[in-house]
């Protein structure tokens, strides 16, 4: 059997939404806001979005950030930031958001989205 590779465009935006636990709308939000670019099939008039693996793993630091209480444009400006290290009077929270955003610009998707 064939292993499907983790940037490989595989799950329509409904499949998606289900293994991140929200809806299309909020996956087509996040595509409005600059946040995903997911791959856009070729076969229809406006081309179905695909998400990958790496997709659905960038996604899910984004929703985890959105439930710590930052807002998309928030996302976006702290991924273009730049952190001191080791800042000893951050709170836990800005701590794992920090350590959140450092994932998401570690991540494969990050150079390509904002790149």
């Amino acid at each position: 059997m064939q292993q499907i590779e983790a940037s490989e465009p595989f799950y329509q935006i409904s499949q998606a939404a289900k293994l991140l636990g929200i809806t299309s709308d909020r996956l087509r939000t996040y595509e409005e806001e600059g946040l995903i670019k997911p791959y856009r099939t070729k076969h229809s008039q406006d081309g179905k979005r695909l998400f990958s693996q790496n997709d659905i793993e960038w996604l899910t630091m984004i929703r985890d950030l959105i439930k710590l209480g930052v807002s998309i444009p928030a996302i976006r400006i702290l991924l273009v930031a730049k952190f001191p290290a080791n800042n000893t009077k951050l709170k836990e929270k800005d701590k794992e958001i920090i350590s959140l955003v450092e994932q998401l610009k570690s991540h494969v998707v990050y150079s390509t989205t904002f790149k």
